[in-house]
């Protein structure tokens, strides 16, 4: 079966997550545009993350739609085109990590603070998918997770919060750490 063949009522599912993107572009563009800025900012301020995303999302939805309209995508992901493949099964072990990081950084940012948050959710997704390393992904964490809270305190003067390992290093740099 091509993609024109398809009957006009299975293309409804591909509509409609084209039309739910670009409303989900639209919504954030809307809530972008409300942001109150301050006369301080020079070019760059507050606003310039959410209207790339929200035109991220409004060109992703009209690439989803255009694409569903013309046949869709959905056919591809079933499996159902000529040829293609049965899917495989779902790896549960792999989303329960990924699942796992994401708690274990909410459980934990609180008390132990960004890096070591961040760190233990690092490790875990990358064991979802597939690191047979966790030793080398602990330590590449603590060192990517160090240097992003970094960047934030001291180049972006964003207060992020200190936790245990980053009041050891502004210690170590001579500064208390501000909680």
């Amino acid at each position: 079966m091509n993609d024109r063949a398809r009957e006009p009522s299975s293309l409804w599912p591909d509509v409609l997550v084209g039309g739910f993107v670009l409303l989900l572009g639209a919504l954030t563009l809307w809530q972008a545009l409300v942001i109150p800025v301050s006369p301080l900012y020079g070019q760059v301020g507050p606003k310039v993350v959410p209207f790339v995303a929200a035109g991220g999302l409004i060109v992703l939805g009209g690439c989803l739609l255009f694409v569903a309209l013309r046949g869709g995508w959905s056919w591809a992901l079933e499996g159902s085109a000529p040829g293609a493949p049965d899917a495989a099964p779902a790896n549960r072990r792999a989303l329960g990590l990924l699942g796992a990081g994401l708690l274990a950084n909410l459980a934990l940012i609180g008390f132990l603070g960004f890096s070591l948050a961040a760190t233990a959710q690092f490790v875990l997704v990358a064991a979802a998918f597939g690191s047979r390393r966790p030793l080398r992904d602990l330590v590449l964490a603590l060192v990517l997770t160090l240097a992003v809270w970094f960047l934030f305190v001291e180049a972006l003067g964003v207060n992020i919060g200190a936790g245990l390992l980053e009041g050891q290093v502004l210690r170590l740099m001579g500064r208390e750490p501000m909680m």
